[in-house]
């Protein structure tokens, strides 16, 4: 957990100064101020999905029933589902074939999709930390608490 904190802490900072760049810049997304934010929230959900991988690994259960447990978004979804599904979304989709995506692109875009971002449109990764810690500020501390609780209800 030190290291996930450490982690959500430098991305945290680096999208800090993002928001503020694009307060102050005329056109944050013509001058890629929301790429760099884009790219840098990709970072942290894979530092969440890379704790949460460790924790699974350490409990008496399989990945895809623990990614079912813990505190839910307003969605009925799991916060760790989410979670995953948006780290593997920055991974992997500049490999998804547009035309006919793989099971497992189709199910990670369901995922992503449910908390109503358009995963084909601009930035969903950074849409999706947003949408999921409303009406808090999108930021990976506010994530931890909920990698917390998912934690404590694994069985060990």
């Amino acid at each position: 957990m030190d290291f996930l904190r450490a982690a959500a802490a430098l991305v945290d900072a680096s999208l800090e100064r993002l928001g503020n760049e694009a307060n102050a810049s005329p056109d944050p997304d013509a001058f890629g101020i929301y790429d760099e934010a884009e790219y840098i929230s990709g970072f942290g959900f894979v530092a969440c999905q890379t704790y949460a991988t460790a924790v699974v690994r350490r409990s008496k259960i399989e990945k895809r029933e623990a990614l079912s447990l813990g505190p839910k978004h307003r969605t009925g979804r799991s916060m760790v589902e989410l979670t995953n599904a948006a780290a593997n979304h920055w991974k992997h989709s500049p490999e998804w074939s547009l035309d006919a995506p793989a099971p497992q692109a189709k199910q990670t875009l369901e995922v992503i999709s449910s908390l109503g971002v358009d995963t084909s449109g601009s930035y969903p990764v950074a849409n999706t930390l947003h949408e999921m810690l409303t009406p808090y500020p999108a930021r990976f501390a506010n994530l931890i608490p909920f990698l917390t609780q998912w934690r404590d209800t694994l069985p060990r």
